[in-house]
C-alpha cells in the first residue's frame, strides 16, 4: 500500500513537471476551463467585492502558480476603482500562469443603491407551474410562499453573497430601461444589452473576440474584378464547435461546397469555440470585416444556419433585421415575441417532422407569429426527417433561385419552387 502511495505521488511530480514543460501546449487548454467567481456579482457598497479562481488553492499546490489581476469600468467604461453611483459595472479578470500563457474572465456586476439583506428584504411572488411539471395547481397556489423563498434566494442568496453573474444582467439591463419601454424581447433583452456592453469594452480594450473561418469563393469571382457578389454566413451545428476547421468544413452547407456543390455567392462559415456561447456583436463585425475585404453586394447579404446555428439565424435577424437581404433558419427555433420585427424579411424555414430535439411545433409557431405580423415566413416540412433535414434542404435548387432574388429593403420576390404561402 504504502509503495502504491508513492508510485501515485512520484506519478503527480512527474505528471505536474510535465505541465510546466509542455507550456503552452497543454496548459492552455487547462487555463481556458478554469472558472473565476466572485463571492458577489450584486453589492451595496462602493467597495468591490472580493473574488477568487474557484479551487485556486488546490490548483496552485498541485498544479502551478497564477497570478490574478482585476480591473473595473463603470457603465460609460471608465476604469475605476470605485462604484459610486448604482447601476452596471464590469470586472476584467486577467489569470495569467506564466510563459505567455493568460486568460481573461468578464463579469458583469451590479451596485445596488443600499445593501440588500435576504434576512430583511421579502420579494413577493405570484406563480404558476405549466402543467409539464407535474405539480398540481392547487398546491402551487398554496405554497406560493415557499415558491417565493426560493426565487428570492436566487436573486439575493440568503444574505446579500453567492449572486449568481445572471442576476446581476439582469438587474443591469432593468435599471437601464424606462418605464415607457415595451416589455423586452430577444432583441432589447438583458441579455442582449449586456453582451453589447461587454463587446463596445472589450473592442475599446483590444481584447474583443474573434473567429476562425472558412472563406469558400465562387467560381469566375476573380475573372470581374467590379463583379460584386452575393455574401452567405453559414452557422453550424454544436458538434462542429472547436478549434479545428475541418469540423466545420464538412458541416451542412460548407460540407456540400467541400465536396463540390458550386454556389454563386460568398460563403463564410465561423466556428464557435469549444465551451463557449457565440457573440453576436462579433459575427456582426465579421460580416463588416467581410463586405470590406471581399466584393460583397451590401443589399444581398443572407443569413443561414443548422440545429444551433438556426436558433443563431433566427436570433441574430431579429437583433438587426435591417442586415439581411433574407434568412434561411434549419431545425431551430426562437422567440415568437419578437417576430414583427421580422416583418420586412423574407424568411424561408426548413424542419424535419421527427426531429427529436426541435419539436416541429416550434418551427411552425415562429412562422405564423412571422406571418400574423404581416411578414412574408414559408415553411418546407420533411415528415419523415429528422433534425439533420439539412442536405436535403441545400439541395433544393428551388432554394437557391428564391433566395439571390431577395434584395435587402425589397419586397419579397416569388419564385418558382417557394411555399405558398
Amino acid at each position: 500500500m504504502r509503495a502504491a502511495l508513492g508510485g501515485f505521488f512520484i506519478g503527480l511530480v512527474v505528471a505536474t513537471a510535465g505541465v510546466f514543460l509542455a507550456r503552452p501546449l497543454l496548459v492552455a487548454p487547462i487555463a481556458n476551463q478554469v472558472t473565476y467567481r466572485f463571492e458577489t456579482c450584486v453589492f451595496g457598497t462602493p467597495e468591490f467585492p472580493d473574488g477568487d479562481i474557484e479551487n485556486g488553492r488546490l490548483l496552485r499546490r498541485a498544479l502551478m502558480p497564477v497570478r490574478v489581476s482585476t480591473r473595473f469600468f463603470n457603465a460609460q467604461f471608465q476604469e475605476i476603482k470605485e462604484a459610486t453611483p448604482p447601476g452596471r459595472y464590469g470586472a476584467v479578470v486577467r489569470l495569467d500562469f506564466g510563459g505567455g500563457v493568460h486568460t481573461d474572465r468578464f463579469v458583469t456586476l451590479y451596485r445596488t443603491p443600499a445593501r440588500v439583506r435576504g434576512d430583511v428584504v421579502t420579494i413577493p411572488i405570484t406563480a404558476t407551474f405549466p402543467a409539464e411539471f407535474g405539480i398540481d395547481p392547487a398546491v402551487v397556489q398554496k405554497q406560493q410562499d415557499e415558491i417565493g423563498s426560493s426565487v428570492q434566494n436566487l436573486l439575493i442568496g440568503y444574505e446579500t453573497s453567492r449572486s449568481p453573474e445572471r442576476v446581476a444582467i439582469l438587474l443591469a439591463g432593468l435599471h437601464e430601461m424606462r418605464p415607457g419601454d415595451p416589455p423586452v424581447a430577444l432583441h432589447d433583452s438583458p441579455q442582449t444589452r449586456n453582451e453589447a456592453w461587454w463587446y463596445e469594452l472589450q473592442t475599446r480594450l483590444g481584447l474583443a473576440p474573434e473567429y476562425h473561418y472558412l472563406v469558400d469563393l465562387p467560381r469566375g469571382y476573380d475573372a470581374d474584378p467590379a463583379k460584386r457578389w452575393p455574401l452567405i454566413l453559414f452557422l453550424h451545428h454544436a458538434d462542429a464547435s472547436g478549434n479545428d476547421l475541418n469540423l466545420v468544413r464538412n458541416c451542412a452547407l460548407a460540407g456540400l461546397i467541400h465536396r463540390g456543390k458550386e454556389v454563386p455567392a460568398i460563403v463564410v462559415s465561423p466556428q464557435r469555440p469549444l465551451a463557449q456561447q457565440w457573440n453576436t456583436p462579433a459575427l456582426f463585425h465579421l460580416i463588416d470585416t467581410m463586405a470590406a475585404q471581399y466584393r460583397v453586394d451590401p443589399d444581398r447579404i443572407y443569413l443561414t444556419g443548422v440545429s444551433a446555428g438556426g436558433d443563431l439565424t433566427w436570433d441574430l435577424a431579429l437583433i438587426h433585421p435591417e442586415r439581411f437581404a433574407a434568412i434561411v433558419p434549419m431545425s431551430g427555433e426562437s422567440d415568437p415575441r419578437d417576430a414583427a420585427r421580422l416583418r420586412d424579411l423574407p424568411v424561408w424555414v426548413f424542419q424535419g417532422g421527427k426531429d427529436p430535439y426541435v419539436p416541429a411545433a416550434l418551427a411552425s409557431e415562429m412562422v405564423d407569429a412571422v406571418r400574423q405580423a404581416g411578414g412574408h415566413a414559408h415553411l418546407t416540412f420533411y415528415p419523415d426527417a429528422g433534425h439533420d433535414c439539412w442536405d436535403e434542404a441545400y439541395s433544393t435548387d428551388a432554394l437557391w433561385t428564391w433566395l439571390f432574388a431577395q434584395k435587402r429593403g425589397q419586397p419579397e420576390v416569388s419564385t418558382p419552387g417557394m411555399p405558398n404561402p
